[in-house]
């Protein structure tokens, strides 16, 4: 998060090239520093130019449905257990959440960067810059 900060407080426009389509639950670590990524830049109204593998409507999709879909519950249980930050597998419910938080992340992460691309966040940044240096 320390690099993130940095580059907010150094930069007023960040620009990001191929951004991956996350594809399924392996992909949670990526995921995990995109939305870190996002969420600094949007807290801090840095503007954010990006270019990615798939649209915004497509980006994400691919690891809902992998995450809604949990296949058996042994795949689950593995799978859980990769992800879990204290180790549980099954159905625990520090396994469980780290699920359902990779599904929140990827809608928090859409309507963050859906806000991003319009002309008032635009404006908001470039005011809230202005205002900053006046201080």
């Amino acid at each position: 998060e320390a690099d993130y900060l940095a580059l907010a407080q150094h930069f007023d426009v960040v620009v990001v090239e191929n951004i991956p389509k996350f594809r399924s639950l392996e992909a949670a670590d990526t995921l995990r520093r995109f939305v870190k990524l996002l969420d600094v830049l949007y807290d801090r109204k840095v503007r954010l130019v990006l270019s990615a593998e798939a649209s915004l409507d497509d980006l994400f999709a691919d690891i809902r449905s992998d995450i809604k879909s949990g296949g058996n519950l042994g795949d689950l249980a593995w799978r859980t257990a990769l992800y879990s930050a204290d180790g549980s597998a099954g159905m625990s419910p520090a396994a469980a959440s780290t699920l359902m938080e990779a599904v929140r992340a990827t809608e928090r992460a859409e309507s963050r960067l859906r806000e991003m691309r319009t002309e008032r966040y635009w404006k908001r940044c470039l005011e809230t810059k202005g205002q900053a240096s006046e201080d």
